[in-house]
């Protein structure tokens, strides 16, 4: 019984302790589920923070790890299972009105069970979401966002083809190698090649990229450029995501957090037709690209890359390649080979022809394709590839007024160096460049438009100075477009196209096309403003053959045969540049007042004996050329004075002899000096007396670029001047004469030849008058066989020469020192380069006393100075360490170049040509790092005297030897 009883007692005990919980719980009914909803927003601020932090992380181009993923996946479920609980314990309270208000649950209640349950349930889940929020101060940082596996994508790409294009490849690779460049531009004319390079370069970095990248990103631009597709590339490559809803900016922002992370990017913009904003894409520039790499074309870059077109034997194999055996059929040979040379290198042209008549044996078919070639037509639409092409580039220049500074140029034949100056000047007629305050500005312009062409690989620099070319397939293009677009009114054709003229043609070139004569009018281009003529064979234009092209501002005539001009050349008072250059048969000039809108107006060559007596009428007449007109003898008084706006006379040998007073009915010099706007001026004079007069030194002093000879005729040798240029050429004048000083001071090159009255140039700059020459950049000495001593101790304190650089003498036969006594410091301070040729009494060049002077010299070249010894005078204190260059010829005492080694020298090449006696070079194998080239007789070379045997082994690799 007592078993049994106490039996019962614990059974009792632990009913007891039951019924008591779940009291206990069910009377915290409310409690539970209020704690619970607290927790749980403690929990939610929790997740706020860390979704903050996210949402951070991804803009700084990193990315939640999986625990903290996972967590959010707890906390979404767990906030859905409290939502559950709260709603069922609204429910029971609202069905116990009484319950709720007292606050608390009772036994009696029908809905005891559910109550005690949820309570139950609410205190279990509320661990759970504290044992969450412990979770979250635990969970791992944000991680940086994964690349892609790829680090390299693969491109489909055709092989190179070219000689120098491999060459391009390895220089593309030496660049991205070096991490001082960041930018690096691939350029070159459409079809050339630029996209194969890049290609090719982006699969060649599959196997190396590691090396440089941790990833390359190709993005393919194409015409029609839009920045979201471009940023969604990049960020495609970049397993980033972006949002297309948001804007370009706010994209371009998380963009570049992640280019400038650290990692290392070689961003490739292929296909780029107009200029693009790297900021508004999200690419980091400046600092913040120093691990981003970018290859692209219209920004500005660190290095260039320039497509080269192919020579012909790599065009033709290129051809054969694509066309097939078909070529060396013997008939098909030669047309196949003029196909080839017609496509101008451009590998785009020869491929899309080699292919549209690859095994094609009808040689009828290989002539027509040839005949469509040369005179600009498609061929059955196989060439529409390469011109749509090439029109992208055309489609891509900044305005309409670029698109017809190219579209001019096809005016010229093919092939042809275009004269700039030329070309501007047809571009000012025509109102393409706008008529600034001086016509220099209005040049300016023109070479800014130019240089742009230049640039987009629209046009080629010319062979010859000054001048431009357009490939022969652009030029076809040109015509293709002006042919398809009729506003442009382009129009270039042979004799017969006179007969096809309309109204729409503006512009109408007949040049170099062999017409003998011309028709009694031009008819049906009412609207022509341009007109080319010139190069043609003729020699007579017909009276009435202008008088339907009143509105014509252009006109050229230059290098026929023509003797006179018609009567109807007067009905053009439009006419703003009139070209008669090389006119030679050209004698008599009609009256030319008329054409009071006239700016440029070039006699250059002809043989017209006088001017017009209406010259004086050209009001608006800016630039007049009359060089080489040898037969100008007569021009009338007021015809120069009356040119008011004339801002360019060049008369470099003209007959016509300037007096200082006036002739019987001639024009005195006084006439130019009354000319105002008068800034560039190229003339010669017999006498000194004309600069001599009292207001003529300061006027020559205002001009911003001349050419002054004065001296004999007989000898007058044309030498080029360079923009912006003074130049004076004295032949024959005593140089001590007085109204010279003036001239001489303003003078930035000056050329004394043969002339007398000093015995070294120290008497001219020396003098107070003179000023030191303080302007003078190039000074020449020829046969002043007066001068002994180039330069002199001065008596003064003024340094003289401070800023010339380039000093040439030749024959002074007299000259036995270069500096005689101390010269002030300063003299000769910027002299880069010496020239000395037959100067027979010199004994050295470069003294003690010059060569404290001369430490800024950059080249020597010294030949045929026949007692010479030595170069370079001994001098343990000072050195050239500028010197790059040095050059000997036909001295045959010269011994040494220096006795002494030249340490700290920066010469990089020496030529040596027969000096025999020259047995020892002042180099040694630590000059082997700055010498690039030793080039001379062999035999000389290998008699050559050394220090130390490895002088000349390291030396060895620098020699070149030159031809007999």
């Amino acid at each position: 019984m007592e078993t049994l009883g106490a039996f019962l007692v614990e059974v009792g005990r632990c009913l007891a302790n039951t019924v008591l919980s779940r009291f206990a719980t069910l009377k915290k009914f409310q409690k539970n589920i209020q704690t619970m909803k607290e927790e749980l927003q403690k929990l939610i601020c929790r997740e706020n923070d860390i979704t903050e932090d996210i949402d951070l992380a991804k803009i700084e181009g990193k990315h939640p790890p999986g625990q903290v993923k996972e967590w959010l996946k707890k906390v979404d479920k767990i906030k859905h299972e409290v939502e559950e609980i709260e709603e069922k314990a609204r429910l029971l309270l609202e069905a116990d009105p009484l319950d709720a208000s007292i606050g608390q649950g009772c036994f009696l209640d029908s809905n005891m069970c559910q109550k005690y349950q949820l309570s139950k349930t609410a205190a279990k889940k509320c661990d759970e979401v504290k044992q969450l929020i412990k979770e979250s101060c635990d969970l791992p940082p944000m991680e940086d966002r994964k690349l892609s596996d790829i680090r390299v994508e693969h491109i489909p790409a055709p092989s190179l083809v070219g000689q120098k294009a491999p060459e391009k490849l390895n220089q593309l690779m030496e660049l991205l190698a070096d991490k001082g460049i960041t930018r690096i531009a691939v350029y070159g004319m459409g079809g050339s090649g630029k996209t194969t390079l890049v290609k090719t370069l982006n699969n060649r970095l599959e196997s190396s990229a590691s090396e440089f990248f941790d990833m390359v990103i190709w993005v393919p631009v194409s015409n029609d450029l839009d920045m979201k597709k471009v940023q969604s590339r990049v960020a495609e490559r970049l397993n980033l995501a972006l949002n297309a809803e948001e804007s370009t900016e706010r994209r371009a922002g998380k963009l570049h957090r992640v280019l400038k992370s650290g990692k290392r990017f070689l961003l490739i913009l292929d296909d780029v037709w107009e200029k693009i904003d790297l900021d508004i894409v999200g690419i980091p520039q400046g600092d913040d690209q120093a691990n981003c790499k970018i290859i692209c074309r219209e920004m500005m870059t660190d290095k260039e890359i320039k497509m080269e077109l192919l020579n012909e034997e790599e065009a033709w194999n290129l051809f054969a390649q694509n066309a097939g055996n078909v070529v060396d059929s013997e008939d098909i040979n030669p047309l196949a080979r003029e196909i080839a040379r017609e496509c101008g290198g451009l590998p785009l042209a020869i491929e899309t022809m080699g292919k549209s008549m690859r095994d094609k044996t009808m040689i009828q078919l290989w002539q027509n394709a040839l005949w469509q070639l040369k005179h600009s037509e498609p061929h059955y639409g196989s060439f529409d590839k390469v011109y749509l092409r090439l029109k992208l580039s055309y489609n891509s220049l900044p305005s309409k007024i670029f698109k017809w500074c190219f579209l001019s140029c096809s005016l010229y034949p093919e092939n042809f160096l275009i004269k700039t100056r030329e070309l501007i000047y047809c571009w000012i007629a025509e109102g393409l460049i706008g008529e600034r305050q001086t016509l220099q500005e209005s040049f300016n312009d023109g070479i800014a438009k130019l240089e742009y062409l230049k640039d987009s690989c629209m046009l080629e620099q010319g062979e010859g100075i000054g001048t431009v070319k357009m490939h022969s397939v652009l030029r076809e293009v040109a015509i293709w477009i002006s042919s398809n677009e009729k506003e442009t009114g382009f129009f270039s054709s042979s004799l017969q196209g006179m007969q096809k003229l309309r109204t729409s043609f503006r512009r109408v070139s007949f040049m170099n096309k062999s017409i003998t004569s011309l028709p009694t009018r031009l008819l049906g281009a009412s609207n022509l403003t341009v007109l080319f003529l010139q190069c043609n064979p003729l020699n007579k234009i017909p009276d009435g053959f202008f008088r339907e092209v009143r509105v014509l501002k252009f006109l050229n005539l230059s290098s026929t045969q023509i003797t006179s001009l018609p009567s109807s050349l007067l009905h053009l008072r439009e006419l703003h540049t009139l070209l008669l250059r090389d006119c030679r048969s050209l004698e008599n000039l009609p009256p030319l007042g008329g054409l009071y809108k006239l700016q440029v107006l070039d006699l250059c060559g002809t043989r017209i004996r006088e001017l017009p007596k209406d010259m004086g009428k050209l009001i608006h007449l800016r630039d007049l050329n009359l060089s080489h007109t040898h037969h100008l003898e007569i021009i009338m008084e007021g015809s120069i004075s009356g040119l008011s706006s004339l801002e360019v006379l060049d008369m470099s040998f003209s007959a016509y002899k300037w007096d200082v007073k006036r002739n019987v009915e001639g024009a005195a010099f006084d006439e130019l000096l009354s000319l105002r706007q008068l800034s560039v001026l190229h003339i010669r004079l017999d006498t000194v007396d004309c600069v001599a007069l009292d207001y003529a030194g300061p006027w020559f002093g205002r001009l911003k670029e001349y050419t002054i000879r004065i001296g004999t005729r007989s000898c007058d040798t044309n030498l080029p001047t360079q923009h912006d240029e003074k130049r004076v050429i004295l032949r024959g004048v005593d140089l001590l004469k007085r109204g010279l000083e003036e001239l001489l001071c303003s003078a930035s090159a000056l050329d004394l030849v043969s002339c007398g009255g000093m015995s070294s140039l120290s008497d001219i700059v020396a003098r107070k008058s003179s000023c030191g020459l303080p302007n003078l950049k190039s000074l020449t000495i020829s046969n002043c066989g007066c001068i002994t001593s180039l330069l002199i101790d001065e008596q003064n304190l003024r340094s003289t020469l401070t800023n010339l650089e380039h000093l040439t003498l030749n024959r002074l036969d007299n000259l036995a020192t270069m500096v005689n006594g101390i010269v002030r410091r300063g003299c000769l301070g910027n002299l880069k380069t010496i020239k000395v040729v037959g100067c027979g009494r010199l004994k050295n060049l470069i003294s003690f006393a010059l060569l404290r002077l001369v430490q800024n010299i950059e080249e020597i070249k010294v030949s045929d100075c026949r007692r010479m010894k030595q170069l370079i005078a001994e001098n343990y204190y000072e050195t050239l360490p500028k010197l790059k260059t040095i050059e000997l010829r036909d001295m045959e005492t010269l011994r040494t170049v220096c006795s002494r080694e030249m340490e700290g020298s920066a010469l990089e090449r020496i030529e040596v040509s027969n000096c025999p006696r020259l047995g020892k070079l002042p180099f040694t194998a630590r000059d082997a790092l700055t010498i690039k080239q030793i080039r001379g007789d062999l035999n000389w070379w290998n008699s050559l005297r050394w220090r130390k045997d490895a002088d000349k082994i390291s030396l060895q690799q620098r020699f070149q030897a030159t031809e007999d």
